[in-house]
């Protein structure tokens, strides 16, 4: 299972996640953090839920993250399929859809301007699932 599509799609909490996908994760963050020159210290404000700062770096921080977990296409394009596919529960697969719907309704004029929007709804209205930054 590809450790970031949890964040997406799977109703999971970050405890849930396998060591391996917690070292994956890790990984894709220092990546990411590295490739978009993001601050450290903000990226964790992200994580916490507080997205007061909006800088271009950080929006490539949340492109680059979507990316590497496959969600996202660096044009853009988001891989509801892929989400879909990961989650556990077939049940919650209605839910999961509105949700992702819901936040890819607010698209942007850029890639990474639509991934920030989209992973900013996520975090509002599910920040229990959302693990991703």
């Amino acid at each position: 299972m590809k450790v970031l599509v949890v964040f997406a799609a799977c109703l999971v909490a970050a405890s849930a996640l396998t060591d391996e996908q917690k070292e994956k994760l890790k990984k894709h963050r220092g990546e990411c953090l590295t490739e978009t020159k993001a601050e450290q210290s903000l990226v964790d404000k992200l994580k916490n839920g507080d997205f007061k700062t909006e800088n271009e770096p950080l929006k490539k921080y949340a492109l680059c993250m979507l990316t590497k977990s496959e969600l996202m296409t660096k044009d853009g394009k988001f891989k509801k399929d892929v989400a879909l596919a990961k989650v556990p529960n077939a049940a919650d697969k209605p839910a999961v859809e509105k949700l992702i719907d819901a936040c890819l309704a607010n698209k942007g004029n850029t890639p990474h301007q639509t991934a920030w929007n989209y992973v900013k709804c996520y975090h509002e209205k599910d920040p229990k699932h959302a693990i991703l930054l």
